[in-house]
């Protein structure tokens, strides 16, 4: 059955990349298309728009949500509670910040943005268990993460705003990227960075089995030969940096990291390889979807992929918050 649920998740996407590939503000036919790829011409518009545009957003959009849904389930794996996920902690507010302080301070740009948002999100991510711990008084509550993470999430993003409003010129050019918007030309920082998820998803399947183990307690882990120390740090080693390197090309998109694990629960389970290969496939067509929704809806115009993303993913972090109260009382 899961081998069934990965196949119709693959099929979906492909489907959904043909779909990426013709619409936009003007329809291209698959015909078009085809030609486009595989007999590109240079000099025809529309083959330039399919090439150049299209395919381009859709190579960063089918990355950016595979690798944040591999994190988010990493994380919720790894922290036994299914509430996390980059966005939820603040490793993506923290990573912004620190990113924009790089910006401001260094004169970075592209794939170099990585080591300071890298630090940020480690370093926010430190603070929401901090505040996590203080608020549940040293206790285990789910809920008490989810708040710390909400704080750590609200003081970077002010300190973000801060740091904007100091050479507001400068940052002028970003702004669809601090919202989370996937644009033309994100494709060059890519280039740099999808060695980051290549190989963070392929330790994060190998791990699956020790990962899985972690659901049965520490200390049954620990009997069946999985340390469960070692895995929890490395599934956060693992987790920080493959969200930061899609904050890195596509800015603060959330909520992927959070809806791709509940959904490949409930299309093929939680254990094994294909639950994670079909989470990074549902994060693909998460985001793929929406950037398709915002190149449409009010074509010609353009909506930001983050505002689309968390337009529904709010709503949906709602029912999942409830979901999980409702289940607590019960």
């Amino acid at each position: 059955m899961k081998v069934v649920g990965l196949a119709l998740l693959t099929v979906a996407f492909v489907l959904l990349c043909g779909l990426h590939l013709t619409a936009g503000a003007r329809f291209s036919s698959p015909g078009l298309v085809i030609d486009a790829l595989f007999e590109h011409d240079a000099r025809n518009y529309q083959h330039v728009v399919v090439v150049k545009q299209r395919l381009t957003r859709l190579v960063v959009a089918g990355y950016s949500g595979a690798v944040l849904a591999v994190s988010g389930l990493l994380l919720q794996k790894t922290l036994r509670n299914d509430l996390v996920s980059p966005s939820t902690l603040g490793i993506n507010s923290g990573a912004v910040t620190f990113a924009v302080l790089g910006i401001y301070f260094f004169g970075l740009d592209g794939a170099a943005l990585f080591w300071p948002a890298l630090a940020g999100g480690l370093f926010a991510i430190a603070v929401t268990f901090l505040a996590a711990g203080l608020v549940s008084q040293g206790g285990r509550d789910p809920l008490a993460l989810i708040l710390g993470g909400t704080m750590t999430a609200t003081l970077f993003s002010s300190a973000t705003t801060f740091a904007i409003s100091l050479d507001p010129d400068r940052f002028g050019g970003l702004m669809g990227w601090l919202v989370g918007d996937i644009g033309n030309f994100d494709y060059q920082p890519l280039a740099f960075l999808w060695p980051i998820g290549i190989f963070g998803t392929g330790v994060a399947l190998i791990l699956c089995r020790a990962l899985d183990l972690q659901t049965l307690g520490a200390e049954q882990a620990a009997t069946l030969g999985a340390d469960p120390r070692i895995v929890r740090y490395g599934a956060l080693a693992l987790a920080i940096p493959l969200a930061i390197s899609a904050v890195c090309v596509v800015g603060p998109i959330g909520f992927v990291g959070l809806v791709a694990p509940h959904i490949a629960r409930l299309l093929v389970g939680e254990t094994g390889r294909i639950a994670m290969a079909s989470c990074a496939l549902i994060g693909a067509i998460i985001v793929t979807a929406a950037d398709i929704a915002a190149r449409t809806l009010l074509s010609p115009q353009l909506l930001h992929v983050g505002t689309v993303m968390a337009l529904c993913g709010g709503i949906a972090f709602l029912a999942i918050v409830l979901t999980t109260l409702r289940r607590r009382i019960a």
